[in-house]
């Protein structure tokens, strides 16, 4: 702990700040009004085709959709990894996971493989600004003890570092041992994971109830990543689609119980309630962990009554570490500045807003990179270009148009060669021998 304290007070010293245009209050939002409760649910491989707020509703998600309703949906919130380490490392850090040097998942028999404690996580920058923090739930950033949420802003931390495991057992299937926690305490309480989060994160609300200090909550499921085990309350069918089916019914009950005790607390109009999905690819869709738009597009929905507007609908673009920067500046909180933050304020599309698609988005995962410049996206494999895609008139980059637009084509691959030596230079592996990253001026707006 004492290492973590000592980075924090380093960064003070350095000048932390907020950057130029984050305090700027979201309309309606008046200046004694309490900085609000945030609460982050995140689901595991859910894709959109199980909701009814995209357009297909597979399962019967009804609090998922009344919440949708509520409030505001995203139609084009994108990840910045396919994979769920990476995935977590982006709305935890607002960096690019590539830029952290986390762009796979932590490999637990290496105890130094993880997320660097190097690196500022949004828990520790609302505590800084005087939130309690908790994480219930799926962690997956590292194995070792050092990795433990604890020592990255939370204050109180139930759940698995595991990548998956069963639901009732809690082993992980690579080395049949669990990684359930208490804190830093090993626990072994039985039951069906996400219920146990679930009941954490609803007790957790009721202890805050007379509490006027903020809180964040994140509350990661499982669901409905695979082993597909019946959940709570259902039979066990021989046949994985219907557990399947049944996870997800599931994994909507437990939002709708954690959605049902911020309003019987009366929570409601100070509380801020984002729910998300990892990736876009799931067990009964036709996307892939690549980088498409199809395994890049999630879930992604907001209700923060008087604040956000009842069933708006926003297409700008935008990624989920961006969480990190929004979060920030709903809250009242400082940034690092000592290093590149990925994440942009984008208040504006919680305001339901649809600014035009003009910002450059950049993707690496495995052998395939690819760019978005607006309605641009250039697809390469081991740098060779797969494709250039207009996606506002091919949103499933189906039409191929390198060919008519070889201007465009290089501008793009200059631009994505010279982000990815820019991640590769700062990368986090290099922050364990004492390597600071460059100070940037850039504006984090969207």
């Amino acid at each position: 702990m004492g290492k973590t304290i000592h980075r924090r007070e380093a960064l003070r010293r350095m000048g932390l700040g907020v950057a130029s245009l984050c305090m700027l209050p979201l309309a309606g939002l008046t200046a004694d009004k309490r900085r609000p409760n945030i609460i982050l649910m995140v689901a595991d491989n859910l894709g959109r085709e199980s909701v009814e707020y995209y357009g297909r509703n597979l399962y019967k998600t009804p609090n998922l959709d009344r919440m949708a309703s509520e409030g505001v949906v995203f139609h084009n919130c994108l990840i910045a990894t396919p994979l769920c380490a990476p995935a977590r490392c982006g709305w935890n850090t607002g960096r690019h996971p590539y830029r952290v040097g986390l762009n796979d998942q932590p490999d637990p028999e290496d105890p130094e493989s993880g997320m660097s404690r190097e690196e500022v996580t949004i828990a520790e920058v609302l505590r800084d600004a005087g939130y309690h923090t908790a994480l219930f739930g799926k962690w997956n950033l590292g194995y070792d003890k050092k990795f433990n949420p604890l020592f990255q802003g939370f204050d109180e931390f139930y759940g698995s570092n595991a990548g998956h495991a069963d639901y009732y057992t809690h082993l992980y299937d690579l080395d049949m041992r669990s990684h359930f926690f208490r804190g830093l305490t090993p626990v072994e309480d039985k039951g069906y994971f996400d219920e146990l989060f679930t009941d954490e994160a609803v007790a957790f609300l009721k202890r805050r109830q007379h509490i006027q200090k903020p809180f964040y909550m994140n509350l990661c499921f499982y669901a409905p990543h695979n082993p597909f085990q019946a959940a709570p309350g259902y039979y066990h069918n021989v046949d994985p689609e219907e557990n399947y089916r049944t996870m997800i019914e599931y994994l909507d009950q437990c939002a709708g119980r954690v959605l049902q005790t911020v309003d019987e607390l009366k929570m409601t109009e100070n509380t801020l309630i984002v729910f998300l999905s990892d990736q876009g690819a799931s067990h009964v869709n036709d996307y892939s962990r690549d980088l498409t738009e199809g395994g890049l597009k999630v879930v992604c929905n907001a209700r923060w009554p008087g604040q956000i507007p009842k069933g708006s609908r926003v297409h700008a673009a935008w990624v989920h570490y961006d969480l990190f920067t929004t979060f920030a500046a709903f809250a009242g909180a400082e940034i690092p500045k000592d290093r590149i933050i990925d994440g942009k304020d984008v208040r504006i599309l919680f305001r339901g807003e649809n600014p035009e698609n003009t910002r450059t988005l950049c993707w690496t995962y495995q052998n395939e990179d690819a760019i978005r410049m607006g309605d641009w996206k250039l697809h390469t494999i081991d740098g060779r270009v797969k494709g250039l895609y207009e996606l506002n008139k091919d949103p499933e980059e189906r039409k191929d148009v390198s060919v008519d637009h070889p201007g465009k084509v290089k501008q793009m691959q200059e631009y994505l060669a010279t982000w990815k030596a820019e991640c590769k230079a700062g990368q986090t592996s290099t922050a364990r021998s004492g390597k600071t990253y460059p100070v940037r001026n850039h504006n984090n707006n969207y």
